[in-house]
């Protein structure tokens, strides 16, 4: 009778106990979903030059997508700690109500904050991680980014400046062949690991208000025992990144020069590829990015970019990209969007060009009077243009293409619709 009688108590504390666990978690993440239309029929079409490595997002973003991010500080003890940090991702094609999709396990690491005690302020971390990304926001477009499983050691005060360590690795399919043949007389296939080892040294005071931040990446094809790599394969690579960052006009602005070799140029971004026999060669890029709240009424946002990818099998290309996005806010919670978008695409193979411009109105209402105000809800109407005198054949070969080929994929065209986005 008396167990009986403490049972109630014990669930009371057991739900207070799990209450407070509850209320410690960190939930964090970004989602994007909504409904559009094309005036040629059908559901919202989406406009982007081919060849180019990314495209103009506002009014044109034909998925559902969301990244689910819950974390907790497991241990602390005076200034260190522990960290879990989570992250799982959905993309759907927002086309009908029951849309199954497999879930893609972006995160999982464990952050131990000051746990070097001689090396106060810095992180030890280990697991899957999105590792200190660099991006476009407005053409989603990530030109610094080793993410994946690994570990690191960051931010190591060094009194002029932060300096990171770190190792990650990304696995291309297939790419690795066996010395011997099978009882069948043929090579095993299997997938190659690649690892990148990357090195930052950022919060270099260059200028009131302006900092530097330098990268070294190596990138390496890491074959198991008994096999080997194609001939030609670019094996390794290297990439270089220099990043200036300016407080400007209650925002920034980021000026990137960034210099890739062989196995780093499969991706132009910071993971290798070295089991390809197409990537020997070189990529340098020129970039300058930026946001700004100039005041209570007005917002921009802005890109410029070139990139030359030059192989030796010419398959490379030479990309142009700018565009602007200004913000007129109405109220604190309302705004009008204009985003005005070019991209420019030439093949170093036959030396034709892609071209393709949208243009895109919106009105907005959003949590906020900041051009990174978020939840927000748009309607849009956005216009695109262009033509594509080359393409990709199934070979991977440029070749340009003929009078019959469909020289531009539903452009000219009208789209329109309705949009929520969030990040929290």
């Amino acid at each position: 009778m008396m167990n009986m009688r403490k049972l109630p108590l014990a669930l009371a504390v057991a739900g207070v106990v799990l209450s407070s666990q509850a209320m410690a978690v960190d939930f964090h993440g970004y989602a994007r979903s909504g409904i559009g239309w094309s005036s040629k029929g059908g559901d919202q079409k989406c406009f982007q030059a081919d060849g180019a490595g990314s495209k103009y997002r506002l009014g044109n973003e034909c998925d559902t997508y969301a990244e689910l991010k819950l974390g907790q500080e497991l241990w602390k003890s005076g200034d260190q700690s522990f960290y879990l940090d989570t992250n799982v991702a959905y993309g759907i094609e927002q086309a009908n109500d029951w849309e199954s999709t497999n879930p893609a396990f972006r995160e999982i690491n464990v952050q131990g904050k000051n746990v070097i005690t001689w090396l106060p302020g810095s992180t030890l971390w280990a697991g899957k991680r999105y590792y200190q990304r660099h991006d476009v926001h407005m053409i989603d477009f990530y030109y610094w980014d080793i993410s994946g499983p690994g570990a690191g050691l960051e931010n190591i005060d060094l009194g002029f400046g932060k300096l990171s360590l770190a190792v990650t690795r990304n696995t291309e399919s297939g790419g690795s062949y066996s010395y011997f043949l099978d009882q069948n007389n043929k090579r095993k296939v299997q997938d190659t690991a690649n690892d990148v080892y990357d090195i930052r040294l950022a919060g270099l005071q260059t200028n009131p208000g302006g900092s530097l931040e330098l990268g070294f990446d190596y990138g390496r094809a890491n074959v198991d025992d008994g096999y080997y790599l194609a001939p030609g394969a670019s094996k390794d690579g290297y990439m270089f990144t220099a990043e200036h960052t300016q407080s400007l006009w209650g925002g920034f602005n980021k000026f990137v020069v960034q210099y890739a070799t062989d196995s780093m140029t499969a991706s132009n971004s910071g993971h290798s590829g070295g089991s390809s026999v197409n990537d020997n060669g070189h990529m340098i890029r020129v970039l300058d990015h930026g946001a700004m709240d100039f005041n209570d009424k007005w917002g921009l946002m802005y890109v410029a970019m070139y990139q030359n990818v030059d192989h030796d099998v010419q398959n490379g290309s030479t990309w142009y990209t700018a565009g602007v996005r200004p913000m007129y806010k109405w109220t604190p919670i309302m705004s009008t969007l204009f985003e005005a978008g070019y991209d420019n695409v030439k093949s170093q193979k036959t030396g034709a060009r892609n071209e393709l411009y949208k243009l895109t109105l919106a009105q907005q209402w959003q949590a906020g009077d900041s051009v990174w105000s978020r939840p927000a809800i748009r309607i849009f109407t956005t216009y695109a243009n262009g033509k594509n005198n080359w393409k990709t054949d199934q070979d991977g070969i440029q070749v340009n293409t003929q009078p019959g080929d469909n020289r531009g994929v539903g452009v000219p065209g009208w789209s329109f619709g309705a949009q929520m986005e969030a990040w929290w």
